[in-house]
């Protein structure tokens, strides 16, 4: 076995990065090369920067490419840490295990792995995960296994994320999948998968989407859909396929279904649903068409297209009469 004192490591690399783009610098208090393996390890405060990239731990094996020689994986082992530091945002990782690969610039955390993004050294993202991937080139995170994301007031889980940043470090688009969830205050919203784009101002659920949302004024609406779209410029929700809206005492039930929220009260205005829809009024009166708006305040709604209302005069002999119409107004 073929060793190599710590000077003349440096200065190896050196030799062989010289004309890499980003420089790479390794620091320990002890280290074993054995080029006949590919292999180096480092004990004593090991520190590895990558360019912007720094990894600490308490040791760390290296490995070498056959051919040149040259780095191309570190594996830190032992609780390490790694930062990355971009004007004023600093991303950390800790896992149990971290590996950084020396060539792509790909930042691996497995077990227990923690991403902290901080602006003006206060955490605005905190990013929890059996396993996180984190390449610095294309600026794209990935977390695996049991996520938890933190982002200002707003807590979202799923079995995998995947978040691309721009380079300053924020987040531009998002996506949750598998048993996906977003809470937000009294707010919660569900979906098989969860999809967020800055850009577009989108948050688009897909595959038994639920939206359970409280209002500023303790409005609460339930709606249930295969999928549902709230956009944040227009200030609407919309759910799609077999639309089941809970409304204090009144269910409805559509294809479609709009919701218009005020941008300035944050209350909702309406819900219009399209399609073959109906309304239900404690399980008891109810109102059916082609379209039907719901408006909040006044509470009413406004039905039209062979319209067909049913209204129990007597809950206790359970007797109705049914009404057909073109259109209805209906103070609820």
């Amino acid at each position: 076995m073929r060793k190599i004192n710590f000077k003349i490591l440096i200065l190896f690399l050196v030799l062989l990065l010289v004309n890499s783009v980003f420089a790479i610098t390794i620091e320990s208090k002890k280290q074993d090369i054995h080029f006949d393996e590919n292999k180096g390890y480092f004990t004593g405060d090991v520190k590895v920067q990558v360019g912007d990239v720094v990894v600490t731990s308490p040791r760390a094996d290296l490995d070498l490419e056959p051919a040149t020689k040259k780095p191309s994986l570190a594996t830190f082992f032992d609780k390490p840490y790694a930062r990355q530091t971009k004007d004023n945002k600093k991303h950390e990782v800790k896992a149990d295990i971290i590996k950084v690969s020396l060539i792509k610039k790909v930042i691996v955390a497995q077990g227990n792995a923690q991403t902290n993004v901080l602006q003006d050294k206060k955490p605005i993202v905190i990013i929890t995960a059996d396993t996180q991937e984190y390449d610095t080139n294309t600026n794209l995170m990935k977390a695996i296994g049991s996520v938890v994301i933190n982002y200002e007031d707003i807590t979202a889980t799923a079995d995998n994320a995947f978040a691309l940043m721009d380079k300053k470090g924020d987040v531009h688009n998002l996506r949750l999948s598998s048993r996906a969830t977003l809470k937000q205050d009294k707010s919660i919203i569900k979906g098989d998968n969860i999809q967020y784009s800055k850009l577009r101002g989108d948050i688009i659920v897909s595959g038994n989407s639920i939206s359970d949302v409280t209002f500023d004024n303790g409005d609460r609406v339930i709606i249930n859909a295969r999928s549902q779209q709230y956009n944040r410029f227009s200030n609407i929700i919309m759910a799609t396929g077999k639309v089941n809206v809970k409304y204090a005492d009144y269910v409805a039930v559509g294809p479609k279904a709009i919701m218009h929220v005020n941008p300035k009260t944050n209350k909702p205005e309406k819900i219009v649903f399209t399609g073959r829809s109906k309304i239900t009024e404690k399980g008891v009166n109810s109102v059916e068409a082609d379209k039907i708006t719901m408006i909040m305040n006044p509470r009413k709604f406004e039905a039209v297209g062979n319209v067909k209302t049913s209204i129990d005069q007597d809950t206790s002999s359970k007797s109705s009469k049914d009404n057909k119409k073109d259109e209805l107004e209906f103070s609820l």
